[in-house]
């Protein structure tokens, strides 16, 4: 019996034992699933569209934006701040977006946002009909001011696991490249198409029809928001906003340190300056082929989109064969940024006078700089989303796609007003300063043991 007793007893520890074990495997399997989770398909699929459906709308009026200033009694400079006015607007509907995080959903803050830009298109198409310039400096404001580029990276912030995240976030700058190449693909099919069904008038023609063609597909994007777009709990939205006022008083708040400031700084710097090189090139290329050598917009056009096509496809397939690698996002950073240092050196100004070679060297080395562009883009974001606590995740994300939005303005004023002799030197800076930002803070680099 004493026998028997103690065999029940070696029984049941053992149970408990294998019991305890399964439980804390399943507690050790729970955090992996969490951080392998994903958002439903066609939510991933509605929110990739409209990354291309914003960067379109910020590039598609600049094969024509010279023509439609100067038709309105502007110049080159105005043409590039028309250009640069919607991303620079967009900081402050970035900021107005986080704010109304935590009384809206985010659902309803995106519908609003894209009925704001429907109204912003159609104004812009109607500059031509008013004859003031000036609207088309308010036209492109509204638009930047509800172009929502905040809310799809807090969104995957959000609803994607730490594992897939850089994967998403590979897709997200492959997307916003190939943006690029839809946008001129598109204004040049567009003026090809008002040349012949041969209508001009101050209300459509083919320096107004880009401003119809974005009001009606952010209509249909609107509606497919509706429909498509899973949205993400608000609790989950407003844990910084109640961590600020309901929790604990603001001067007891805990606030980052100043090591992860820096570093965060240093991912905020990186995309400031991918964004700038990315939307600088497309501006840039479009004034070196039709006023260095000739071409027609249609054929410039053309040109802009196969090199932002290239470097989009390319980024897509790294996307891919990086998740396989495990590659750490500093490296991968720091490698970006090597990278588009090498590929300036096909940038200068060499005075060759052989056309053929001429634009041969400028392709390659445009389309490097765009790849590598794309590459520090998206390891910055996936760094940015996983530095920090959850708590400030979603003020994090919203000065991210803030610096990216200055970049994209700023970039399209400065490349404006340079020439083959100063590009390529501009763009060394930058990539220097980037380089040496992120080498002082890698150290500091590393995901949040709260991030999720």
């Amino acid at each position: 019996a004493v026998e028997t007793e103690r065999s029940w007893d070696n029984g049941s520890s053992c149970g408990s034992s294998a019991y305890s074990a399964t439980s804390s495997n399943i507690s050790e399997k729970k955090p992996l699933s969490d951080q392998e989770r994903m958002p439903p398909t066609a939510s991933l699929l509605l929110i990739h569209y409209f990354l291309v459906l914003g960067t379109v709308n910020l590039v598609i009026t600049i094969p024509t934006a010279n023509e439609y200033a100067e038709r309105l009694g502007a110049g080159r400079l105005f043409a590039g701040l028309m250009i640069g006015c919607l991303p620079i607007l967009g900081i402050a509907g970035n900021l107005v977006n986080q704010k109304l995080l935590s009384c809206l959903p985010l659902k309803t803050i995106w519908i609003l946002n894209s009925l704001g830009t429907v109204l912003g298109s159609v104004l812009y198409a109607l500059a031509g009909l008013m004859r003031f310039k000036w609207t088309l400096l308010i036209a492109r404001g509204l638009m930047g001011f509800w172009s929502a580029f905040s809310l799809p990276g807090i969104y995957v912030s959000h609803t994607v696991g730490l594992k897939r995240r850089s994967e998403i976030l590979f897709y997200f700058s492959a997307v916003l490249t190939l943006g690029c190449a839809v946008g001129p693909a598109l204004a040049a099919m567009l003026e090809a198409f008002m040349k012949f069904i041969r209508i001009e008038n101050l209300v459509l023609d083919s320096d107004t029809i880009p401003g119809w063609f974005m009001a009606v597909m952010y209509l249909l994007f609107t509606a497919k928001l509706i429909l498509l777009l899973k949205d993400v709990p608000m609790e989950a939205l407003a844990v910084e906003v109640q961590g600020r006022t309901f929790e604990s008083p603001k001067g007891r708040r805990q606030g980052l340190p100043l090591s992860k400031v820096a570093a965060c700084c240093s991912c905020f710097w990186s995309l400031f300056v991918s964004s700038a090189v990315t939307t600088g090139v497309e501006v840039y290329s479009i004034n070196v082929c039709t006023h260095y050598m000739s071409w027609s917009i249609a054929k410039s056009a053309c040109f802009v989109a196969v090199l932002m096509f290239i470097s989009g496809i390319f980024n897509l397939t790294l996307g891919k064969v990086l998740r396989c690698l495990s590659f750490s996002d500093v490296k991968g950073l720091m490698g970006a940024t090597c990278s588009a240092c090498v590929s300036c050196g096909f940038l200068f100004n060499f005075e060759l006078e052989h056309p053929t070679v001429k634009v041969s060297l400028l392709s390659m080395g445009l389309v490097l700089v765009l790849i590598s562009m794309g590459l520090v883009r998206a390891f910055g974001l996936s760094l940015c989303s996983k530095m920090v606590p959850p708590e400030t995740l979603n003020s994090v994300m919203t000065w991210a796609t803030m610096a990216m939005s200055l970049g994209r303005g700023g970039g399209s004023v400065v490349c404006s007003v340079l020439s083959p002799d100063s590009f390529a030197p501009v763009l060394l800076g930058l990539f220097m300063v980037s380089m040496l930002s992120t080498l002082a803070t890698r150290k500091f680099m590393k995901a949040d043991i709260k991030a999720s």
